[in-house]
């Protein structure tokens, strides 16, 4: 769990540390008021939440989030945000959520703290296709604004809530010292947040099909793929295993999954590598860890790495 407090009156140290945290950013205060900031972050695997306060009023210009999504809520005061070609007014009863990728600024009046949740892109997907039953085609993109007050998203800022303070308490006896559980309410939090705020997959995941689970047979190739997914596989070699036809195989995949045994192959893939390059340790290569999870091609690799995360491999092994 990394975990950052401090606080600053100057500008370039304030814009220097909370861009270490979130993105890097120019920071403006207006109409000559001084900043006094007061920051308080704690992160724990793709999720983070920080506390944060400028004090005065001041114009934010961020680069696009390079792989994670964000949400500001508001305690009090407001703010205005612009992303993707659209506005919206912050305040205690409206959040934001920005998505990756797209360019955006933020105006903050003076006297508004407000709570960030961030989380990584790649948790988003994972859990998206839990949801679906299959992978999305294409990156999840948030509506920008957020009622803070329908019962749902009061449900989720409670759980957000709750996971600041248990990371605030992380080593001394919190519900989230022990991985396990700490990975499954990271999940919790990241699948409430796909159901309470509108994105472009609310639609599908509020229809009956989408709770529909996969068939034995989807469940079973995708425990075989994961648990080979480091040798050479075939899309005859999953279906011999089952003992079905690769017709029915492929059917499968894409009634249930609206994927490809090769795309779930993939998949896999890319997933445990990105887990042993956050935990690799120094010295070890992008290229040792690629290949040992089967891949053989590492231009084709890095490229299939970076649309699914939103990194290149090396951002991963660095972080």
């Amino acid at each position: 769990m990394d975990s950052v407090t401090f606080s600053t009156n100057d500008v370039e140290h304030a814009r220097v540390e909370v861009g270490r945290i979130l993105s890097p950013h120019r920071l403006t205060p207006q109409a000559d008021h001084v900043v006094t900031l007061r920051l308080a972050a704690r992160k724990l695997g793709d999720v983070g939440v920080v506390d944060l306060d400028y004090g005065g009023p001041v114009r934010v210009q961020p680069e696009p989030l390079p792989s994670f999504y964000l949400v500001q809520m508001p305690y009090c005061g407001s703010g205005v945000v612009r992303h993707a070609g659209r506005s919206v007014f912050a305040t205690a009863e409206t959040a934001v959520v920005i998505s990756p990728q797209e360019p955006f600024e933020k105006e903050w009046s003076a006297g508004t703290p407000h709570r960030l949740f961030y989380v990584q892109r790649s948790s988003v997907d994972r859990e998206l296709q839990r949801l679906l039953g299959h992978a999305p085609s294409e990156p999840v993109r948030f509506e920008l604004g957020a009622s803070t007050t329908t019962p749902q998203a009061r449900a989720w800022r409670r759980g957000v809530d709750f996971f600041a303070e248990e990371l605030a308490h992380a080593g001394d006896s919190s519900l989230l010292d022990h991985p396990s559980v700490a990975r499954r309410f990271e999940e919790a939090l990241v699948g409430q947040l796909l159901v309470t705020y509108r994105h472009n997959y609310s639609d599908e995941l509020s229809s009956p099909a989408a709770h529909r689970p996969p068939s034995r047979l989807i469940r079973r190739a995708c425990a075989l793929i994961q648990d080979h997914h480091t040798e050479p596989l075939t899309v005859g070699d999953v279906a011999e295993a089952l003992a079905v036809s690769v017709r029915t195989l492929q059917e499968a995949f894409r009634r249930d999954l609206d994927s490809t045994p090769m795309a779930y192959l993939r998949a896999c893939r890319l997933d445990a590598v990105r887990r042993d390059l956050r935990a690799a340790e120094s010295g070890t290569s992008v290229t040792s860890i690629a290949l040992a999870h089967g891949f053989v091609h590492m231009g084709r690799f890095a490229s299939e790495y970076r649309t699914r995360f939103g990194e290149s491999p090396s951002t991963t092994l660095r972080g």
